[in-house]
């Protein structure tokens, strides 16, 4: 009568060993997906851009490293961005010049100009629409490098969802084998008091 119990005993410990094991591997994982992630950042070299010269921001010359001075460099490249661009995003920049940013690449009517006249396509850019593709070059530059630390910020959040993933699964498996553990004992002291009184 007893097998059955001692088997369904063996099976949720063996059951609970599974679940810390993967409570542990998970861990693992993503204690080594922060720690290589910041050790990429790292290795580029980057040192976190001061915003401005009044507020250069608490986080400014240290090295771009973790989470929260990717979002600091972040921030940075967003605020010299704004200040390039007049506060235009790459997509509301509009594109006019050919690859090399010295002529036009289309005709262009005076009331689309932002010089105020008409010119063809082959021209020499203006000073205006020099500084726009420079604007526009500016903007497409920022995005990309924004995009990048953006990802790493994401890998970082990830890595430690996993890791506190883990915990909790290995807390879960703990408390499953302790209680498993502690039944048996209280069985095993059951029988032996029956034993005992039948004996007596």
């Amino acid at each position: 009568m007893t097998e059955q119990p001692v088997k369904k005993n063996r099976a949720t410990k063996a059951l609970a060993v599974i679940i810390c094991v993967i409570g542990v591997f998970m861990l693992v994982l993503g204690i080594g997906v922060y720690s290589y992630t910041g050790h990429q950042l790292k290795s580029q070299n980057i040192n976190v851009a001061a915003v401005s010269a009044d507020a250069p921001g608490a986080l400014a010359g240290k090295p771009v490293a973790g989470p929260f001075t990717a979002l600091a460099q972040i921030n940075a490249i967003s605020h010299h961005t704004a200040l390039a661009t007049g506060g235009k995003t790459f997509a509301q920049l509009g594109n006019v010049a050919t690859s090399n940013g010295m002529t036009y690449n289309k005709d262009v009517a005076q009331s689309a100009s932002t010089d105020g006249q008409a010119h063809s396509a082959g021209d020499p850019l203006s000073s205006d629409d020099a500084a726009t593709y420079a604007a526009r070059s500016t903007a497409q530059q920022s995005s990309f490098l924004q995009a990048s630390l953006f990802v790493s910020v994401l890998a970082f959040g990830v890595s430690v969802l996993i890791a506190a993933l883990g915990v909790i699964i290995g807390l879960i498996g703990i408390t499953i084998f302790i209680q498993v553990r502690g039944r048996s004992k209280e069985k095993a002291t059951a029988v032996a008091m029956e034993n005992v009184k039948a004996t007596n």
